[in-house]
């Protein structure tokens, strides 16, 4: 029998309200080990009592697969999991690869004691409230997790930080920018694998399928090198996607810095989009909020706005 306490007594809505207030309000306020932890401490605690609450029949056993599904959560196999499904949901998840966050499996046996205990729980629960008030948002929180001001995706296994949307505007023409920036030593040069791959599809239809040599051994897609050739420098001449290998702030170097570098929309300067860039791989979240905003992206865009 469902036992709806497991959803309404008191740890369990602690848990939630800590979690959603960790995770989008006191991780970016207080970034600190603390705030880096405490989600996966309430979460450890709070998800074998969901676990048993939509599937009675685990009970004993709701402990364990809490444990197992928390350890391939943190670890790099559950990437392409997280990726296919922020494809098919309007409500996309994060997690950050850091090993340390297993100890939080330590406090198992608290879950695992409320559960069988069920006279416990029953005692200290909402009374008279639908379950379905308290599941819909639990659900919602879980799914939610650390999106409200976050503005990056950080991939800890390549150490790649992909930026939501950090553009800054400089009173100067884009061939002024890009003049200065290899005035400076840096090398700033067109994307061109990037601006390749987004055009595939176009460049496709530059050619014809010929049915004919589909049961031979002769080409199936039939294209012309030269006019690939001539759309390929076409797309990369016109694109406003660049690249810079390398660059040294202070005692930071940064490597593999993506941007896009275009006309501002009023026209009297230019506007530069950071992408991406790469910095050291498998940080703690919190290691990577303070680098992103006491290091890279202040310091980068202090270094162009300095032009």
């Amino acid at each position: 029998m469902r036992n709806k306490n497991l959803i309404l007594n008191y740890v369990f809505l602690g848990c939630l309200a800590i979690l959603f207030l960790n995770d989008h309000f006191f991780k970016f306020e207080y970034t600190s080990w603390l705030t880096g932890k405490l989600s996966d401490i309430v979460g450890i605690v709070s998800f074998p009592m969901l676990l048993t609450y939509l599937f009675p029949k685990l009970k004993q056993y709701s402990v364990f697969l809490a444990g197992l599904l928390f350890a391939f959560w943190k670890s790099p196999f559950s990437e392409s999991c997280i990726q296919y499904y922020n494809i098919i949901s309007p409500i996309s998840i994060h997690r950050v690869v850091d090993y340390s966050d297993i100890f939080v499996v330590l406090l198992l046996p608290i879950p695992y004691y409320l559960i069988l205990n069920a006279h416990i729980i029953n005692t200290f629960s909402l009374k008279k409230v639908n379950t379905f008030a308290v599941l819909a948002p639990t659900l919602f929180v879980l799914m939610s997790t650390s999106q409200g001001y976050r503005h990056y995706d950080y991939v800890p296994y390549t150490g790649n930080l992909i930026f939501g949307n950090t553009t800054f505007t400089l009173p100067k023409s884009k061939e002024q920018v890009l003049a200065e920036l290899k005035k400076r030593d840096i090398n700033i040069h067109k994307d061109s694998v990037r601006i390749v791959g987004v055009n595939k599809s176009k460049y496709l239809g530059l050619g014809r399928i010929d049915y004919k040599n589909i049961d031979s051994k002769k080409d199936i897609f039939q294209i012309s090198n030269d006019s690939l050739k001539q759309e390929i420098l076409k797309s990369i001449d016109e694109s406003n996607e660049y690249k810079i290998d390398k660059i040294k702030i202070g005692d930071q170097t940064i490597e593999n810095i993506q941007l896009q570098v275009s006309k501002s929309i009023d026209g009297r300067g230019t506007s530069i989009t950071l992408k991406s860039m790469n910095i050291e791989r498998y940080l703690r979240e919190d290691k990577v909020e303070r680098k992103l905003r006491k290091i890279y992206e202040k310091l980068l865009e202090e270094q162009f706005k300095s032009y």
